[in-house]
């Protein structure tokens, strides 16, 4: 990582292209077929081979942070950063179908009470623990790899009820790892040209939700106002890929 800009925008009115979102969800969602692809041996999982099953490296230009009340319009930004500017977006939340099938299939398997439909609660606690472990381990990943982090900071990924003396709150745990994670990642400076003037897995229905307030630090990012970001986009649509990130580092 080379640099993290905090993007304020609404995306209540952002308009979305919902055929091209729902197809880009499709395409980049990978599938858990057989589990014993992903073994070692009959009882012991390679956490390696579920990496390279589920989340394999991918090259991007940009690492985009996002609450997933926000997946929508994150797939619809990295859509027209790819079409218009010619940059590869990598989006969290397009594996987080991934996880759900990988955790059904574990659980299904190794966390059933024998005789029962319902789960052993020890045994999905240490399912969940190692498949968030592989999942954090293959964000971090991404976010050392990607030049550019930009956290869209909106309603839904920053909780303003939880946020007192100008300490931003967010709900999120995964948004305050990735948060977190580019405060302390090596910075590696880019290769630049110069320019003048870048489901929950058995849904359980409760009276109350279970929320903890994380610390979402964004002083080591850039701000950007929606505005900028847009008018940055149209200019980048011209200059297209690497030279689109160079003027958005220059820009900002």
């Amino acid at each position: 990582m080379d640099r993290g800009f905090n993007l304020s925008i609404n995306t209540g009115p952002y308009p979305v292209d919902f055929t091209k979102v729902h197809a880009y969800k499709d395409a980049n969602q990978k599938r858990v077929d057989d589990l014993a692809k992903l073994m070692i041996d009959e009882d012991t999982f390679d956490a390696s081979l579920i990496l390279e099953a589920l989340f394999p490296a991918v090259k991007a230009d940009i690492f985009l942070s996002h609450s997933s009340a926000d997946a929508n319009e994150a797939i619809q930004i990295a859509l027209e950063l790819q079409e218009k500017c010619g940059l590869n977006v990598f989006v969290d939340s397009c594996i987080w179908g991934s996880i759900y099938d990988l955790l059904k299939a574990i659980d299904n398997k190794y966390c059933r009470r024998e005789g029962q439909k319902t789960y052993d609660y020890d045994e999905r606690n240490r399912s969940t623990a190692h498949v968030h472990m592989i999942l954090t381990t293959a964000l971090q990943r991404m976010i050392d790899q990607t030049d550019t982090v930009i956290f869209m900071n909106t309603d839904q990924s920053i909780s303003l009820k939880h946020s007192v003396d100008e300490k931003q709150k967010t709900l999120s745990p995964w948004i305050h790892m990735e948060l977190n994670f580019s405060t302390l990642v090596r910075r590696r400076s880019r290769k630049s040209t110069v320019i003048v003037n870048k489901r929950a897995l058995n849904e359980v229905y409760s009276g109350e939700n279970l929320n903890v307030a994380h610390e979402a630090p964004t002083s080591h990012l850039t701000s950007i106002a929606e505005s900028d970001f847009r008018k940055w986009m149209l200019q980048a649509s011209i200059l297209k890929g690497s030279k689109a990130i160079d003027l958005l580092y220059s820009n900002f």
